[in-house]
């Protein structure tokens, strides 16, 4: 996955519990989280689950710092929501080390 040491990733919020696909992806990616070849594709469908099916659990738009949310809140394309809301998404179940990359 990483050379570096990474933070623990967070506990998922409940939601993603009681929902059937979101436990599904959860566990494909904890069940690919240490792979050499990482858990990248793992990582978009969970983002992309939740963004589409969760609308309403996505985090609002970082105001720590965030290199990435300045950029989607200035465009206004079509499927700059949806990234962004798969950004955001991120943070409930990766570290935000990782989360905020894309």
């Amino acid at each position: 996955m990483c050379e570096e040491p990474v933070e623990e990733r967070p506990l998922p919020p409940p939601f993603m519990w009681a929902c059937v696909e979101c436990a599904w992806f959860l566990l494909r990616l904890a069940q690919k989280w240490d792979d050499p070849e990482g858990c990248f594709w793992e990582q978009l469908q969970t983002a992309r689950h939740i963004a589409a099916s969760h609308p309403a659990e996505v985090p609002h738009q970082h105001l720590d710092g965030c290199e990435l949310c300045p950029g989607y809140a200035r465009r206004d394309d079509g499927d700059v929501a949806l990234v962004w809301a798969q950004h955001r998404a991120r943070d409930l179940f990766m570290p935000p080390s990782l989360a905020r990359l894309m």
